[in-house]
């Protein structure tokens, strides 16, 4: 310590009490020797732990983490391409963990706790960085990884990225959630940065089909993709919002959460080519529907994909 910072400083707290001050003075020892990413990272704990119980908790959770098997909890599903005049076809695929797996194996409700959710996610997204960096498979088409932005200044990260072939890096896109990504501009401007020199794409996820219009020009601007949710809307609501948006902001749109053939028609009806949810395995096994909604001649010999699609 006194090598280090000149001095010797001691300093005792009760935790029942200070917790979050304890915390803050563990974070502002870390800033003074810690290198540029490690203080991006710390730029997103602007909150700390309420009680020593939380933060016990946390350490329980990071335990049983660490010794999870990820490749039992990843999750995947097809990204599909759906134009009017032309069959289906494979674009690529979203890779997860599944949250509802992770609170069976923790015994921790861990959704119901926004600091904890924020917290574990980022235990989630450095397992996962660890777990492609090992397994190196091949994604099929784009691969779509949706990530805390935390974790895209880590050392796992700089692991993958350092691991991976670079044919293999300039196919991934990172997906941040819009609100976290508006959180702090300065860590994001970075992060984009060093996609753009990487060839890695960004895309902004959890995107509500009533909040489109709210996207500024910035954001359209730096984004490859706007990842936008239409689970429970309506067709005439998805047609409504979406003829608001310029052809070079449709082509951006990644419609997701589509549960029924009528979301998805509205969505290539506006012009939308990309297109994710659980009702597109559906979709793509009846050619009939695909027919009606991509035109005649694109619902012939459509085995192969209706086999991706039960994945």
């Amino acid at each position: 310590m006194s090598r280090r910072y000149g001095t010797m400083d001691v300093r005792v707290f009760d935790l029942d009490e200070q917790t979050p001050e304890f915390a803050m003075r563990c974070i502002d020892y870390l800033r003074m020797s810690s290198p540029e990413l490690v203080q991006e990272f710390l730029d997103f704990q602007a909150d700390c732990p309420c009680t020593t119980a939380q933060l016990g908790e946390l350490i329980e959770l990071e335990r049983i983490v660490g010794q999870a098997d990820m490749s039992m909890h990843v999750r995947f599903q097809s990204i599909w391409r759906l134009a009017y005049g032309t069959k289906p076809s494979l674009y690529g695929e979203e890779m997860w963990v599944s949250m509802a797996a992770m609170e069976e194996i923790t015994g921790k409700s861990i959704m119901r706790d926004a600091w904890m959710f924020s917290r574990f996610t980022e235990l989630l997204d450095s397992r996962v960085l660890s777990h492609i960096t090992k397994e190196r498979s091949k994604p099929r088409g784009r691969q779509f990884l949706n990530l805390n932005p935390v974790a895209a200044v880590s050392v796992n990260f700089d692991r993958m990225i350092k691991t991976l072939p670079m044919v293999q890096i300039r196919q991934l896109i990172v997906e941040f959630a819009l609100p976290v990504w508006r959180s702090n501009a300065a860590v994001a401007a970075s992060i984009l940065s060093r996609f753009q020199r990487l060839g890695i794409g960004l895309a902004l996820d959890a995107v509500p089909i009533d909040g489109v219009g709210s996207l500024s020009e910035k954001e359209l601007e730096v984004a490859s993709f706007i990842k936008i949710y239409v689970a429970t809307a309506e067709p005439d609501m998805i047609t409504k919002n979406l003829a608001n948006l310029s052809p070079d902001v449709i082509r951006q749109v990644v419609l997701c959460r589509c549960e029924t053939p009528e979301q998805i028609e509205a969505g290539v009806k506006a012009g939308v080519m990309y297109f994710q949810g659980y009702g597109l395995a559906e979709f793509i096994n009846k050619p009939s529907q695909v027919a009606h909604v991509l035109g005649s001649g694109t619902g012939d010999d459509l085995t192969r994909l209706q086999l991706v699609a039960r994945r």
